[in-house]
């Protein structure tokens, strides 16, 4: 309920001079966004970020990325409006415009919550809904005795201009689309750590980011592949002792409700399922890794 008049506004969008005031309205919803996140999206898609602003005092109410991903695949996220503002139908023409913006693609999202996923599958045409979903696992870095320090033959180092091209086609195989303007941010964002597996032949093996949150007493994997269990919790193992000393943070990770592999690899760093989250799409599930999407384990 809006305890506002209703104010005058423009939808536009975002500029690079807009991100610590999005901050303040993801925090005002309590989302857990990756931190810097719009500067690196807007990167990939500069006209697909929208946000919501008061014509008079300058202020913005509200937030949607809505990015193209490929010629036939778009991702909306981050879908939201300051909660002062809400009832004046500001939402409704935000999502609107970031629908729009996608077109005739197939559009995946990932719900906040099941109220929130209801009123998409309902109202929004978001009818083709996996039969996965996500497991949120958090906690303080509490590793286990035995967790994996060193492997044989195997470097872990940091993703530099040196290998970022080998890790992006590592990216790209898994997930099938060339994620070069997301990998090459954040490697190079202060405060995220992003680290790289790499064997005698400097062949990647696996990647990993640790990212800050919006919540700065969280961080999250966003994402972490490997080509088995004991390089994933190797990279992980050594993202998290790059957290500085002085930091009490929480890890997050995201794990698909079937991956049992990924769920023992979050459950050996300390972390326990906090919550889950369901996904769906506007004209056909995406087969293989919703990483197409937005990253995880």
């Amino acid at each position: 309920m809006s305890v506002t008049a209703k104010p005058n506004y423009v939808i536009r969008n975002i500029r690079l001079s807009d991100c610590d005031e999005v901050r303040d309205i993801w925090r005002s919803v309590n989302f857990g966004i990756v931190k810097y996140a719009n500067e690196v999206m807007i990167n990939l898609d500069p006209n697909g970020i929208f946000v919501v602003e008061d014509t008079d005092s300058g202020k913005l109410l509200g937030y949607v990325a809505a990015v193209n991903l490929s010629d036939d695949l778009a991702f909306i996220g981050g879908y939201c409006v300051r909660p002062d503002y809400r009832g004046h139908g500001i939402g409704q023409k935000l999502w609107n415009t970031g629908m729009a913006h996608m077109g005739d693609r197939n559009v995946g999202l990932f719900a906040f919550t099941v109220k929130m996923f209801e009123i998409y599958r309902d109202h929004h045409n978001f009818k083709c809904i996996p039969d996965r979903y996500l497991h949120h696992f958090r906690g303080q870095f509490n590793p286990c005795a035995d967790i994996i320090n060193e492997m044989a033959g195997i470097s872990v180092v940091a993703i530099t201009d040196a290998n970022v091209s080998a890790v992006v086609e590592y990216d790209k195989a898994i997930c099938g689309l060339d994620r070069r303007v997301m990998i090459s941010g954040f490697a190079k964002t202060p405060g995220d750590i992003s680290l790289v597996a790499v064997n005698e032949r400097n062949e990647v093996l696996g990647y990993s980011f640790l990212l800050q949150t919006v919540n700065d007493e969280i961080m999250t994997f966003e994402p972490l592949y490997a080509n088995d269990p004991q390089i994933a919790e190797l990279l992980g193992n050594k993202c998290c002792q790059l957290i500085p000393a002085n930091k009490t943070t929480d890890i997050y990770c995201k794990c698909w409700n079937f991956h049992h592999k990924s769920h023992e690899f979050a459950k050996r760093l300390g972390l326990k399922v906090v919550r889950d989250q369901l996904t769906s799409f506007t004209k056909e599930i995406v087969n293989g890794d919703l990483d197409k999407i937005t990253a995880n384990i």
